[in-house]
């Protein structure tokens, strides 16, 4: 019996480039569809968006904090969300459904 290789595939540098892209083009939808006051197609664009990264294990670490991941919501600060700083850490808010999310700040 041949050996086998454990852990996780890595998918192919294409791939990951199309859904990169295809994640950049669904969160300027979203950006524009919360411009134009429709949450709901907001919400779907962002929920599009982190299903095809999550299809090819693809994180996202640059659009961490534009939505709720919680309720898949598209955060602008001020409006539906709001941002503290305590002690180096950053908290952030959703004020559709009370979701906190903090991330240290050095």
């Amino acid at each position: 019996m041949p050996f086998m290789k454990r852990g996780y595939k890595r998918r192919p540098e294409h791939v990951l480039n199309a859904a990169r892209e295809k994640v950049k083009r669904l969160f300027d939808e979203a950006k524009a569809f919360h411009q134009a006051s429709d949450p709901v197609m907001a919400k779907r664009r962002v929920k599009q968006a982190r299903r095809a990264a999550m299809r090819v294990q693809l994180s996202i670490p640059e659009f961490w904090n534009r939505y709720c991941r919680s309720c898949d919501a598209y955060l602008v600060q001020g409006e539906n969300s709001t941002v503290r700083v305590k002690r180096s850490v950053r908290i952030l808010c959703c004020k559709a459904c009370g979701a906190v999310r903090r991330k240290v700040v050095r």
